[in-house]
């Protein structure tokens, strides 16, 4: 990162940089306030100070409101040119009643490392040149008061730089801690998948092999001992659906294990597989962006909405064809399922299948929605939007023996 990169202020401030400087600028616009109270007891033991006491109420709710609800409105404040405005121009009317005294290097050191907490350096400097202009010339004449005015100036730029460093490593924090959980969050689902899949491996896959097996044989016995042709078919009939459920239960065991990485892959295998079971085509069209937007935890939650809403396509839709579309916009991801089935029907997508619910549930626990509507030309389409997780800002590398997602847009028909 060069020198020029690291003075350039953040263009927009996001919800993960918002919580992380949050402690940090609620503590500064409290120390704030704490110098405004003393401005006022000044302000009120001056026999005509009735002009500073109003300077020091007007300044005050530049510190109280942003220390209230910063949480929920801190990047309107931090982004709103107005309002810094008006907070640089009050911040140089409340040192008029603190003239003189050691305060005011106090709270212009606040401000200024207040403003570079949340605006960047460069913006901090230009916003805190008012607050330095004015000590230099705010103390007596003399030797001791200029240089009592230039060690205020330059301990107000000293805090504008400390501030911009303090944001940055709070936010790099908060994206580690992020990092982290994710990262604890895709392990214990992999190993629930993996204990899932040797569960399933040892009881259900092992039964249905056995039964396959018992079925055939019942089916040549009830043939060789002359058994009716209705019955023989029937037995015939149960042992070819025995070994379709086992052979979906296998793909599912290959699914639980096989873990690719990037939505581009595990989509595309979920949508080939259900094809394959099917027969059903489906038209895949992935954005190149979407991997590096979506980041490992949203690419399984993805993966896992794809299979639940292709299963609802192949229980209720009745469909010939499926559309499966996955793009990205910023710092959005956007799932939309379409088929020409046979609609919705009279069921309402607020309360839904099970199916439904479960897609819901999923994209709200990733901070997004998921909407059910009628297709234009009949049909269903799902649309889920997915804000991407804290740790999607860097693209994983992909692993050792991983096909590596191509710089284009992945786009198929699975026939």
């Amino acid at each position: 990162m060069g020198f020029s990169e690291r003075l350039s202020p953040p263009r927009a401030m996001d919800a993960l940089t918002q919580r992380a400087i949050g402690p940090a600028v609620r503590l500064l616009c409290q120390v704030r306030l704490v110098i405004l109270a003393f401005a006022l007891v000044l302000a009120l033991l001056d026999g005509a100070g009735w002009l500073g006491v109003f300077l020091v109420v007007l300044a005050a709710p530049f510190s109280f409101v942003p220390a209230l609800n910063w949480d929920t409105r801190g990047r309107f404040y931090a982004r709103n040119g107005i309002l810094l405005a008006g907070d640089t121009a009050v911040a140089v009317i409340a040192l008029l009643p603190l003239a003189g005294s050691p305060l005011m290097a106090v709270y212009a050191a606040a401000t200024a490392a207040l403003w570079g907490l949340f605006a960047g350096l460069r913006l901090a400097l230009v916003m805190a040149a008012p607050l330095c202009l004015y000590q230099l010339t705010a103390y007596s004449d003399g030797w001791r008061g200029m240089v009592t005015g230039a060690a205020g100036a330059a301990l107000t730029v000293i805090m504008a730089w400390t501030g911009t460093h303090l944001g940055r490593r709070l936010r790099r924090q908060a994206v580690q801690s992020a990092q982290l959980a994710a990262a604890r969050a895709d392990q214990a689902a992999l190993a629930e998948r993996l204990s899932l899949a040797r569960d399933l491996h040892d009881t259900v896959a092992g039964d249905l092999a056995g039964l396959a097996l018992a079925t055939r044989g019942l089916a040549d016995r009830l043939e060789r001992e002359g058994a009716a042709p209705g019955t023989v078919g029937l037995a015939r009939d149960l042992g070819v659906a025995v070994r379709t459920t086992h052979d979906h239960t296998r793909r599912a065991l290959g699914e639980l294990r096989d873990d690719p990485d990037g939505v581009a892959a595990q989509v595309t295998e979920v949508a080939r597989r259900w094809t394959e079971r099917t027969g059903i085509p489906t038209a895949v069209d992935i954005a190149p962006e979407v991997d590096e937007v979506a980041g490992a935890g949203r690419a399984r939650h993805v993966r896992a909405m794809v299979t639940e809403l292709l299963e609802n396509v192949r229980k209720h839709a009745h469909a010939s064809r499926v559309g499966l579309v996955v793009s990205a916009a910023g710092d959005v991801v956007e799932l939309v399922v379409s088929d020409d089935g046979t609609g919705l029907g009279p069921a309402v997508p607020g309360g839904g299948r099970y199916g439904m619910r479960g897609v819901r549930e999923r994209a709200e626990l990733c901070g997004g929605e998921a909407g059910w509507t009628p297709g234009p030309d009949g049909g269903t389409t799902v649309r889920v939007v997915l804000p991407a997780e804290p740790s999607g800002e860097a693209a994983r590398a992909p692993r050792p023996g991983r096909a590596r997602t191509e710089d284009r847009a992945t786009t198929a028909e699975v026939a």
